[in-house]
């Protein structure tokens, strides 16, 4: 049975896929050897939920999670909606610092750790900041304190499920200066997954698998309400690793699978990936702003994953403004139609005027999966939605039937040489295409004389010098937009959600520590 988008609590829906699916895998976290079936995520969830309350944790209250993707973090998420709490999901990379600083500007009253992962010791960051963090009246373990949260006993009715109270606090994945919150509603969230879920054509039978960390919108909101809202079964990984990932799919068979440009690349050309059946994957998604289309042709073709989609969003978005349909002819080299909700327009990043299909600009989006606003910034949320409309600041435009290209980069990565605005994407597609490059990152370098300059970093498969691929660029695109320097690079920066860090690219770059292409 296909949930129907007018209900829209994470709540109601695990309710109704406890009636319904009682029996069969909800998540499954092999590297645990967790599996909890849609009943058992409901009765864990009312059991800590009602240790919780009991606790003094309830409606409104912030509550933290800090914990590398396993079988308990959907649990606490849902939990939270349970008690009609707000859901603060933690980067996983945060060390002192980030960590003293999302605590203390969530407000956050309760915070559930793992106690470390990989070598980030949480626990003991906690522990020594706990000074600094008047309002955190509890910290939980995952491994010690949650097994006896669970174990109480607590008589627990949830929270009135309002679908427009504030459901969660996610922090964006800035490149600079510390992340803001965006705080979601139920609706805005569960709309959002059906929506993309609808388009993948996600039915009970499916297994979704994700390189995606669930801290990240991807995560808690397209692959876990997505799945949820369909019975689908998600199957978690703590962390992304090709060969990892390939096991993951054979062993479980995954039929839908979530990634990043950088994380289809590594699958694509890693030579184990022939010693693995990964013919049970249908359908996937690849999100951001340098998704090459020929990548995603071959994966689709070789994995084989012929269902494989182009997608874009953003966390003020409660993840996806658009997605192709699974069999959508342009799903590779579009993202596709706008989300059932969603309007989106194209504007000019200075005037703010509507621009006409075909033509470059800002991408905006209106509509009630927009983010209610940045936690205690009312100045940042001014900035960023104007007149109802959210102010994406990426560039993009849109096709004369309606699908949303994604064209040109940020725009706050937009080159100015000159007088001539340059889009990265635009330069970084073309050198994309020449054999010996396997990964690109196009940026401005400061120039005395044109402003800006452009700059690009490649990792190679072979030699070559920068002369050919400034010929190779040059026969392609205007000479203006050729790159005046380029470097090799074996290993880009990244986000946690695996995008290239131009900004620390144009640092490396000014402090000469970036290797020139010779």
């Amino acid at each position: 049975m296909v949930r129907p988008v007018s209900i829209d609590h994470p709540w109601v829906a695990l309710e109704h896929a406890a009636g319904t699916w009682p029996a069969e895998d909800a998540l499954v976290f092999p590297h645990q050897q967790a599996r909890l079936t849609f009943r058992q995520w409901h009765d864990e969830t009312l059991a800590l939920a009602g240790a919780l309350a009991a606790r003094d944790l309830h409606r409104g209250d912030h509550i933290a999670l800090l914990a590398e993707n396993r079988a308990e973090w959907p649990v606490v998420q849902m939990a939270c909606a349970a008690l009609g709490a707000v859901f603060v999901p933690l980067n996983t990379h945060y060390r002192k610092d980030d960590l003293a600083y999302a605590l203390k500007q969530s407000d956050a009253k309760a915070l559930i750790c793992s106690t470390s992962y990989r070598s980030n010791p949480y626990l003991d960051n906690v522990t020594a900041l706990r000074p600094q963090l008047p309002l955190l009246a509890h910290v939980f373990t995952l491994e010690q304190d949650y097994p006896r949260l669970v174990g109480e006993a607590h008589a627990f009715n949830p929270a009135a499920t309002e679908s427009a109270a504030v459901a969660a606090l996610l922090y964006t994945s800035g490149t600079t200066g510390f992340p803001k919150g965006a705080l979601l509603s139920h609706r805005a969230m569960m709309m959002d997954a059906h929506g993309a879920a609808t388009r993948l054509g996600l039915v009970a039978s499916d297994r979704w698998t994700s390189i995606i960390p669930l801290f990240h919108c991807a995560g808690c909101i397209m692959n876990i309400l997505g799945s949820l809202q369909f019975g689908a079964t998600y199957v978690g990984v703590p962390s992304f690793d090709a060969e990892g990932m390939f096991k993951v799919i054979e062993d479980e068979r995954c039929t839908c699978l979530s990634g990043v440009p950088t994380s289809y690349l590594a699958m694509l050309d890693h030579p184990a990936r022939k010693n693995y059946d990964l013919s049970s994957l249908r359908a996937g998604t690849c999100g951001g702003a340098d998704c090459n289309p020929e990548i995603l042709r071959r994966c689709a073709v070789e994995f084989p994953m012929p269902g494989l989609c182009q997608v874009y969003g953003q966390t003020e978005g409660a993840t996806l403004f658009s997605c192709p349909r699974f069999d959508d002819p342009q799903r590779f080299d579009t993202a596709g139609e706008i989300l059932p909700g969603y309007k989106i327009r194209i504007v000019d990043p200075q005037t703010l005027a509507p621009l006409p299909a075909g033509t470059i600009g800002e991408i905006q989006a209106r509509g009630p999966m927009v983010m209610e606003g940045y936690y205690n910034k009312p100045e940042e949320t001014a900035e960023t939605i104007v007149d109802g409309w959210l102010r994406s600041g990426d560039l993009g435009y849109l096709t004369g039937d309606g699908h949303l290209a994604v064209a040109g980069g940020r725009l706050r990565d937009m080159i100015i040489r000159g007088a001539e605005n340059i889009y990265p994407a635009e330069i970084e597609n073309v050198l994309q295409g020449h054999p010996a490059v396997t990964e690109i990152a196009v940026f401005a370098l400061k120039d005395g004389y044109y402003g800006e300059t452009v700059a690009a970093a490649v990792k190679l498969t072979g030699e070559i010098t920068a002369a050919e691929l400034r010929d190779f660029c040059a026969e392609r695109i205007a000479r203006f937009k050729v790159p005046a320097t380029l470097y090799r690079i074996t290993q880009f920066p990244l986000t946690p959600s695996g995008k290239i860090r131009k900004v620390e690219l144009r640092r490396l770059a000014e402090e000469k520590r970036l290797e020139l292409l010779p």
